[in-house]
Order: structure tokens, then sequence, then C-alpha cells
């Protein structure tokens, strides 16, 4: 049998959500660059990146690390 891990969904609407997206926004003014900059370098869409930033969208974990690679950061930094 292999082990399961229980994974808790959130909500758009989960005030964590929105803090990732700050983070997120931060991270990418602090570098200089655009939501299409950022978007071009991640492989996620400009307009996912920008829904992201605005906390209307959680990410999956993938998509977190393209992200935090795209603004070069460790992931766990957008998370705080």
């Amino acid at each position: 049998m292999i082990p399961t891990m229980a994974v808790c969904a959130r909500r758009p609407d989960d005030p964590c959500v929105g803090d990732f997206g700050k983070n997120l926004r931060a991270a990418r003014r602090l570098a200089g660059l655009t939501q299409e900059q950022v978007a071009e370098r991640s492989g996620v869409h400009a307009t996912e990146v920008s829904r992201i930033e605005a906390g209307k969208r959680d990410p999956k974990v993938s998509t977190l690390e393209r992200l935090a690679a795209a603004v070069e950061v460790p992931p766990g930094r957008l998370l705080e």
C-alpha cells in the first residue's frame, strides 16, 4: 500500500492565498520585473500571474516553484 498525504485545499478567499500574491508582487517589483516578464521566465500566463498576485488564484506547488525561480527567491519566501 502506498502512503498518502492529506492536502488541504484553500479557497481563493483564504487570506493565505492573498499573502502569497502580495509576496509575489513584492518580489517581482524588487526584482524590477513586469508581470509579463515573470510570465515569460516562468511559463505561467501573464493573466494567471495577475490573478495570483490579486489573490484570486491558489497556485499548485509546481507553479509556485516556477514563479519563485522567475523572481529569483526561494519558494518558501513567497509563503511567509
